[in-house]
């Protein structure tokens, strides 16, 4: 099934045009995804009732989301509001009576009131948008544009390519995906495999190629992009 140029929509062209950058294009794609999110809470939702509860309950955003917000311009004072609100709802928990009981019990209770009660709102959007990303991914391999573009990009990364995996309910899709994948990987691999053979000294004289941050690549390719999930 060919898909149809009128079909197409944002997500093509951010999948295509990621294609053309060194690395996962899924990954890349997620990061830009969740830097917009990011200003959308400190743009829109800073000031909202109900979404500064759900950021209290979290204890604010997980380590490697968290970092994503002093990425943005004109953040700093979001940051600062949500922050405040954190702390101050932290600082209750801890000044509640303390009650006679054994220091390791009294520990324990207050461990109870300080643990996030909601997960952290930005893995959760994360999620939700991997699934749409993937699922436009795999409706997008029966685009020749498109199956050419991927085709001539890095490839997915493992998690990306297993996500894919995950959703994928015909032959030819998982065929195409297949066919990307193996020809990506194999000539990593292979440049992997010169890498080390030109780190011998015996070797050594012949200088690296294109194969001389294969290392670096295989990071990705099997952990993902640097501060993806």
């Amino acid at each position: 099934m060919t898909q149809e140029p009128g079909t197409r929509d944002k997500l093509f062209a951010d999948i295509t045009g990621h294609c053309a950058t060194p690395g996962c294009p899924m990954c890349h794609l997620m990061h830009d995804v969740m830097h917009s999110y990011m200003d959308s809470v400190m743009n829109e939702y800073i000031l909202d009732i109900p979404a500064r509860a759900e950021m209290r309950e979290a204890r604010g955003y997980c380590k490697r989301h968290a970092w994503y917000l002093p990425e943005g311009r004109g953040r700093v004072l979001g940051i600062a509001i949500i922050h405040d609100d954190i702390l101050k709802n932290v600082l209750r928990a801890i000044d509640e009576p303390r009650e006679p009981r054994r220091v390791r019990r009294r520990a324990q209770a207050l461990l109870k009131r300080l643990r996030p009660s909601r997960e952290c709102p930005a893995c959760i959007y994360e999620r939700k948008m991997d699934e749409v990303t993937t699922r436009a991914l795999l409706k997008y391999l029966h685009d020749p544009e498109f199956a050419r573009v991927l085709s001539a990009s890095s490839g997915l990364c493992l998690r990306h390519f297993f996500n894919a995996l995950e959703f994928v309910r015909d032959d030819a899709t998982y065929d195409q995906l297949l066919a990307v994948q193996e020809r990506t990987l194999s000539t990593l691999q292979m440049e992997l495999a010169e890498f080390i053979r030109k780190s011998d000294y015996r070797f050594q004289h012949e200088g690296f190629g294109k194969e001389g941050d294969s290392w670096l690549r295989a990071i990705a390719v099997v952990s993902g992009e640097k501060g993806a999930r």
